[in-house]
């Protein structure tokens, strides 16, 4: 009886952990915004005629996203791939990959194909606020999963 007893301990102690777990996973209320922020501004660089307004963004970009995986891993004591999240992430990431395919594709002919200025700063927007959006989304439906123990 003892056995199922401490069986039955360990793993009340381990759903105890992985709600905690999922409690922690919640990145700041500032994150989410400053990606969208970071991905709009360098893909709206796409408008300018000139390139080096590109080149000088993605050092930008780069550094800004380190800097907010930095921030996570701080605020959370973890890091977690969006891309290795749970199941019920996988579906969100899918959607999110078709979603910049066509926007990027559609702002980029726009852009350089059709001679819509300023194509790319819209195609920018629409993907900023989106990987804002999407990335809270994510977060919830990783705590999801976490707290169900999948």
């Amino acid at each position: 009886m003892e056995s199922r007893d401490d069986a039955a301990a360990s793993l009340a102690a381990l759903d105890t952990d992985r709600a905690a777990l999922a409690d922690r996973a919640r990145q700041p209320r500032w994150y989410d915004p400053a990606l969208g922020v970071l991905l709009g501004g360098f893909l709206a660089t796409y408008s300018f005629a000139f390139p080096w307004a590109t080149l000088a963004a993605l050092p930008v970009f780069a550094i800004g996203t380190g800097l907010l995986a930095a921030a996570y891993r701080r605020h959370t004591g973890m890091w977690v791939s969006g891309f290795h999240g749970s199941p019920s992430t996988r579906p969100l990431v899918r959607v999110w990959a078709l979603a910049c395919a066509v926007v990027l594709a559609v702002g980029l002919v726009a852009e350089l194909v059709l001679d819509v200025r300023y194509a790319m700063v819209g195609a920018g927007v629409l993907l900023g606020v989106g990987a804002a959006v999407l990335s809270s989304r994510w977060t919830t439906a990783y705590q999801r999963d976490l707290r169900a123990g999948r």
